[in-house]
């Protein structure tokens, strides 16, 4: 009976460790999540970060105690003072920020560093696009930058418009700012070239935006073979003692059991114990000749 009992027991525990690993594996269908693996998440991208050896920040102390060479955030939020004060000092003592946003709300970060470039969300259209979808909008390079190196041209998803700093990417003259959103340049729609990635020297360090985070998605890498995204792509995640932010970047954000479960993907003490309760289970369970 006794027996009986402990079978029974470690079967239950088996089950339990089952549904403890599929809720760690488990994705969302959030759109730009790191941990969605559709076609609008940004789980490639960030994997091939993880890939290269960069480190995800996950506490401001780290660019104040121990800055890298190249910060990224993709469509930043609520960030308090403190921050864009670590931010400010982080470019002026010779880092490279390179944020990636198409909402205007991501202003406040170039705005807090002391940079000129801003974001518009305009309806940025183009004749010379990708597909059937005149916000598919083709960008090319305008001049030469590490971020842009073996880099023509590149596919955009519904990007927005930048004013200031250096040009890096922009649009062909066939584009316009579409303003009544019906995708034809009528009216007063005129045509023209249109910045949609820029840096700005500040002291020591420089800033770079790029202003649309979709391009970052997973569907925008290989689907748009004949562009260079996939070696766009590459040269972010390449870059020299990388690191990215994972406190106020849109793809971390999380609700509810999720938040829970990403925060321990995180943690490596709670990986680590994952693992041996897992290996813990199987190992009585063939002690007990059930496996």
């Amino acid at each position: 009976m006794k027996q009986t009992t402990g079978n029974i027991l470690v079967v239950a525990a088996l089950i339990l460790a089952g549904i403890v690993i599929l809720g760690y594996l488990s994705s969302t269908d959030a759109e730009l999540s790191r941990y969605n693996n559709g076609w609008n998440g940004t789980a490639t991208f960030y994997d091939q970060l993880e890939r290269t050896g960069s480190t995800p920040v996950a506490s401001s102390a780290t660019l104040r105690s121990a800055p890298p060479n190249t910060h990224i955030m993709v469509e930043p939020h609520h960030l308090p003072e403190e921050e864009k004060d670590t931010l400010r000092q982080f470019v002026r003592n010779g880092g490279t920020l390179i944020l990636i946003a198409k909402n205007e709300s991501a202003n406040s970060i170039p705005e807090a560093v002391g940079s000129s470039i801003r974001i518009h969300e305009s309806i940025l259209s183009s004749i010379d696009r990708e597909y059937a979808d005149p916000r598919m909008v083709i960008a090319y390079r305008a001049q030469d930058h590490r971020v842009l190196k073996g880099v023509e041209s590149i596919a955009l998803n519904q990007p927005a418009t930048l004013t200031g700093g250096e040009v890096l990417l922009q649009t062909s003259i066939i584009s316009w700012i579409d303003r009544n959103n019906n995708g034809r340049a009528d009216g007063m729609e005129t045509f023209g070239k249109e910045s949609v990635m820029a840096r700005e020297v500040l002291e020591s360090g420089e800033i770079i935006i790029l202003s649309d985070s979709g391009v970052l998605i997973n569907s925008m890498d290989s689907t748009v073979s004949e562009r260079d995204n996939t070696q766009f792509r590459t040269n972010l995640a390449a870059g020299m003692d990388t690191s990215y932010d994972t406190i106020f970047s849109q793809p971390f954000e999380t609700d509810g059991a999720l938040q829970a479960v990403t925060g321990a993907k995180s943690t490596n003490i709670i990986k680590i114990l994952v693992l041996v309760l897992i290996t813990g289970i199987i190992c009585v369970a063939y002690a007990r000749r059930i496996l």
